[in-house]
């Protein structure tokens, strides 16, 4: 199973309907590839969320009713869920380029870019200490990277993709988009099954019993800046989220599994109770003074197909989500 391989039909998908698709495609020097989605359609931003997933998940569009306000949604479904989500979904590389500038006479090191990387490249990169845990190996010759950034990245940034990942720089991609749009607003509510896992993992749940995943979030309206951005796409899962997970477990550790369940749902965490954007500007725009346990999804619903036994914890809260939404 090579999802790298698997996302690289999808990225020639977006390459030959970019027209379709509104995206620009941009051949580097060194070879490597950026594709810029930041004005994508529907059906692009629905793409580059399965991208995400290393093509072992799919994402389909839909509708979601809030309280007569009718908005788009997604629908996330995987049968390989840890290595869809975790392995590739989860924006867990940090890639940055630094250059020497001159200031007050002094040399110094700037940043000149820097994006949280997700998407297959993070499997074949292993520079998460995550990969210690996740046991497995794609030896794909080619690397698909996605950044959540409005600046694209070079020569020199895909050169660390590509030293990372060991590929060709002509087989080196990187997906692109900015929370403030269309592809981000989607990409990102896609994202709830594998924001439920990620829960799971800091909670030690036994990630190796889950066997499939499902969910369905509103799609946030696109912010004015990456920044509200922010806030809204989070709010969408952590608000109205709900996920179903798949679980194989022994009827001697179900129980002790249900009880780390409970403690999953967003409502759980200290920090819950306002948009997102409002939490963050009390916490003085400091994230470590926000409970990690907020971003989760709103429901949880797990069966065990070894009992027959199941969970369903957590709640919506649809006046918080139009509070964040700007909706009466």
């Amino acid at each position: 199973m090579k999802i790298n391989e698997l996302s690289l039909e999808l990225v020639k998908k977006l390459i030959d309907n970019k027209l379709n698709y509104n995206i620009e495609v941009i051949e580097l020097s060194n070879g490597s590839t950026v594709i810029d989605c930041t004005n994508a359609s529907n059906i692009g931003g629905k793409i580059v969320a399965e991208i995400c997933m290393g093509g072992l998940g799919s994402v389909e569009l839909g509708s979601y009713d809030l309280d007569g306000h009718k908005l788009d949604s997604v629908k996330v479904t995987t049968s390989e869920p840890i290595i869809s989500c975790m392995a590739s979904q989860l924006a867990g590389w940090s890639v940055k380029l630094k250059k020497e500038v001159e200031k007050d006479g002094k040399i110094k090191k700037k940043v000149v870019f820097q994006s949280l990387g997700s998407g297959p490249a993070r499997a074949k990169a292993k520079v998460e200490k995550l990969f210690e845990e996740i046991k497995y190996n794609d030896d794909s010759d080619c690397a698909i990277i996605v950044f959540e950034t409005r600046k694209m990245p070079n020569d020199e940034v895909m050169a660390i993709v590509t030293e990372k990942c060991n590929v060709d720089p002509s087989k080196t991609y990187a997906v692109c988009a900015p929370t403030a749009c269309l592809t981000g607003s989607i990409q990102v509510s896609a994202r709830v099954v594998e924001t439920g896992i990620h829960k799971f993992h800091e909670l030690h749940f036994p990630l190796e019993v889950i066997q499939d995943g499902f969910g369905t979030a509103p799609i946030a309206p696109i912010a004015k800046d990456d920044f509200a951005a922010m806030g809204l796409t989070n709010d969408s899962i952590i608000f109205a989220g709900e996920t179903s997970y798949t679980i194989n477990a022994e009827k001697e550790k179900e129980a002790e599994l249900f009880e780390l369940i409970k403690a999953a749902p967003a409502n759980q965490s200290s920090s819950y109770g306002k948009p997102f954007n409002k939490i963050f500007k009390e916490a003085n725009y400091d994230f470590y003074k926000i409970d990690p346990g907020l971003f989760a999804p709103a429901i949880y619903k797990v069966k065990n197909i070894k009992t027959g036994n199941s969970i369903i914890v957590g709640e919506k809260n649809h006046e918080l989500l139009k509070q964040s939404y700007g909706l009466s």
